[in-house]
């Protein structure tokens, strides 16, 4: 079995073909999102940008208690495919980019 803790200080890396990050207060979710994924395929920020909407970056954030304006706090993860890769946002603020695996349902 693999630890896949991060120190405190390391808050974005690769790590075993996945990328971890962290969003919130300092860096938005579609700006967290659209870099890891560039980091990941190796395509263009903007490339990415154009195949992601920021309303639903910012529908995520809400759904997760952001602070823009009022809403329910939930606990969890969402995945979605984007640029053959998987995300996966979590409530705490971590985000994980990992490149689809095409044999099976990326998602599950």
């Amino acid at each position: 079995m693999t630890d896949e803790s991060r120190p405190a200080d390391e808050p974005t890396a690769p790590l075993h073909g996945r990328y971890l990050s962290r969003w919130g207060d300092e860096t938005p979710l579609y700006e967290a999102v659209t870099d890891a994924v560039s980091t990941v395929t190796g395509d263009a920020r903007s490339a990415v940008a154009s195949r992601y909407d920021r309303a639903h970056a910012f529908a995520l954030s809400q759904l997760f208690g952001g602070d823009d304006e009022p809403s329910t706090p939930s606990t969890g993860v969402v995945k979605f495919p984007i640029s053959e890769c998987v995300v996966s946002v979590h409530s705490d603020g971590r985000l994980s980019v990992s490149p689809a695996d095409r044999g099976r349902n990326a998602i599950d």
